[in-house]
């Protein structure tokens, strides 16, 4: 599976990881993994300081450079949830690719958790 010629590598649990990546992969697909970007991922990227920057020329700032899965158990404490279950979690890895963004960040994760083939959270990070 890929997203924008970028390879989904399974990162642990391989076995249960292989089960459950397609129809994973397929929840994210129903809504548009550049929809999620732009209306989950990008917002968070913004905060308050950079609320007015125009989110098309942020979400072409972001060049996807390597993107995992896996699946796997999460305690209630760290889910996303916050009921104990097990979550299927991409981690798209994104670095600036214009000038548009290089006052945003140099390379930002988004986390996206699915759950019963239903996406349930969406999280970033720097990197």
């Amino acid at each position: 599976m890929k997203y924008k010629s970028v390879d989904i590598v399974i990162s642990f649990n391989k076995e249960e990881s292989e089960k459950h990546i397609k129809s994973d992969y397929e929840a994210l697909n129903n809504i548009g993994i550049d929809n999620i970007i732009k209306e989950q991922f990008i917002p968070w990227l913004l905060g308050e300081q950079f609320i007015d920057k125009d989110l098309n020329k942020v979400f072409d700032g972001l060049k996807v450079y390597e993107i995992s899965y896996h699946y796997g158990k999460n305690v209630a404490d760290y889910s996303p949830t916050k009921v104990e279950d097990h979550f299927g979690q991409f981690e798209f890895c994104f670095e600036s690719c214009n000038d548009y963004t290089k006052d945003l960040f140099e390379a930002v994760a988004m986390q996206v958790y699915v759950l019963n083939e239903s996406v349930v959270k969406v999280s970033g990070y720097d990197i």
